[in-house]
C-alpha cells in the first residue's frame, strides 16, 4: 500500500515531465490506451470476466467523461504550477469535497466535530494555496483554479463510482480507460503516432509511470488492499501521498516548500484523519 501511494505521487512528477513533450490531449490518449492495454493480461491472470451490463457500461461512459475533464485540468495545473504541491493540494481536496457532497445529500445532522474538521482543513488548503501572498481572486486563477477543478471532477468520479454494482472494479476500470482513450482520441487527437518514435527515454519512463505503474499496477494494489484491509485503513494510507508528492517535487524539480505550505499540508491531512469515521470507498479511483 505504501508503494502504491508512492507511485501515485510519482505520477505527478512524471506528468510534469510529459508536459514539456506533448499536450494534455496527447497525454490523455497515450496514458489511457496503455492503461487499458496493460489491464488485459491482469484481468486474464486473475480470471476476471470482461462481461459488463448496460447500466455499468453507461456508468463507465459517464466516469470516462469526468476522467477526461479531471486529467486535463490536472495536467494544465501541473504545466503552470508546481508538481509536488499541486498533487498534494488535489489529494487533500478530493476527500473533503466528497465529504461535503455526502453531507448535503443525507438528512442526518452532521456532527460538530466534522464541521470543525472541515473548517480546519479548509484553512490548511488556503495556506497550501498561499492565501497570505495573494488575494482570493488570485487564488482562483491559473494553476490553483485548475487543481480545484480537477479535484471537483475527481470527487464526482468517487461519488458516481458508488453506483457500481455486480461488476468487478478492475473490469469496470478497464472500460473506463477504454472509453477515456477512445473519446479523447476521436474528439481531439491530431498528432501522428509516428511522432513517438523520436521521443527519448525520459518521455517513455514518464508515460509508462502515469499509465502502467500508476493507473494499472498501483490501482490494482489499492483495490486488493480494499478487500484485505477495508476502506477506512486504505484511505488512511492515501494520506501519505501529499507528503510523497511534495518530497519528490523538491528532489526532481527543486520546488521549495514554505513554512505556511508545510503547516497547511499538516492541517489538511489532520482534518482528513478526523473525517476517517465516514466510510468513503475508493477515494482514489483510476489514478
Amino acid at each position: 500500500m505504501v508503494l502504491a501511494m508512492f507511485t501515485w505521487a510519482l505520477a505527478a512528477i512524471a506528468a510534469k515531465v510529459l508536459s514539456h513533450y506533448i499536450s494534455e490531449n496527447e497525454i490523455v490518449v497515450y496514458r489511457y490506451f496503455l492503461a487499458a492495454a496493460s489491464m488485459v493480461p491482469i484481468l486474464l491472470f486473475m480470471g476476471l470476466s470482461f462481461k459488463i451490463d448496460w447500466k455499468n457500461l453507461a456508468l463507465a461512459l459517464l466516469i470516462a467523461l469526468l476522467t477526461i475533464a479531471n486529467v486535463r485540468f490536472y495536467f494544465m495545473g501541473i504545466d503552470l504550477g508546481t508538481a509536488g504541491l499541486g498533487a498534494a493540494l488535489v489529494t487533500v481536496l478530493i476527500p473533503m469535497i466528497v465529504y461535503l457532497l455526502m453531507m448535503f445529500s443525507k438528512q442526518d445532522k452532521t456532527p460538530a466535530k466534522d464541521w470543525m474538521a472541515l473548517i480546519w482543513g479548509a484553512g490548511g488548503v488556503m495556506l497550501m494555496m498561499n492565501i497570505t501572498e495573494f488575494g482570493v481572486a488570485e487564488l482562483l486563477t491559473g494553476a490553483n483554479l485548475y487543481f480545484v477543478l480537477a479535484a471537483f471532477c475527481w470527487a464526482l468520479i468517487s461519488v458516481a463510482g458508488a453506483w457500481l454494482k455486480d461488476t468487478h472494479v478492475l473490469t469496470f476500470s478497464f472500460y473506463v480507460c477504454l472509453f477515456t482513450f477512445s473519446i479523447d482520441w476521436y474528439l481531439n487527437f491530431d498528432a501522428p503516432l509516428s511522432s513517438l518514435v523520436a521521443m527519448d527515454r525520459y518521455f517513455w519512463i514518464s508515460i509508462l509511470t502515469v499509465s502502467v505503474l500508476s493507473t494499472t499496477i498501483a490501482s490494482t494494489i489499492y483495490y486488493i488492499g480494499l478487500r484485505v484491509l477495508g476502506s477506512r485503513k486504505c484511505s488512511t494510507y492515501s494520506l501519505l501521498t501529499p507528503f510523497f508528492a511534495i518530497a519528490m517535487g523538491a528532489v526532481f524539480f527543486g520546488e521549495s516548500l514554505s513554512l505556511q505550505n508545510a503547516i497547511g499540508t499538516l492541517m489538511a491531512v489532520s482534518a482528513l484523519l478526523i473525517l476517517q469515521n465516514v466510510k468513503i470507498k475508493g477515494i482514489m479511483p483510476y489514478r
